[in-house]
């Protein structure tokens, strides 16, 4: 199952949001392979052997995704955080990539 994903860019890289609702830090794995972006995490199983669903929606047991990553990200600082079935990841642009300010000065 593909979870909804925003992305948003900043000057300093992108911010990348993924609900993933069910899914522990545990059962979750992000890498990077041959410039390619992999999100991919298993649903907790349901709260005990004993119990039978009555009704279920969710039917698939695992999420996944994947995005190219252009080179200018630098994929070795991807940071990945998990609170409330959402996964946020900061990709930052390498630091030639970022705008700079550049200072005026005045002469005499």
């Amino acid at each position: 199952m593909s979870p909804p994903v925003d992305v948003y860019e900043t000057d300093e890289g992108l911010i990348l949001l993924a609900d993933m609702p069910g899914v522990t830090p545990e059962s979750l794995e992000v890498k990077v392979e041959d410039n390619v972006l992999h999100l991919r995490g298993e649903i907790a199983e349901a709260p005990g052997e004993e119990v039978r669903p009555e009704y279920v929606e969710v039917r698939g047991r695992e999420y996944y995704r994947a995005f190219t990553l252009g080179p200018e990200f630098d994929q070795e600082k991807i940071e990945a955080t998990l609170k409330h079935g959402v996964l946020r990841l900061f990709i930052p642009k390498v630091e030639s990539e970022r705008p700079r300010r550049i200072e005026i000065r005045t002469v005499q």
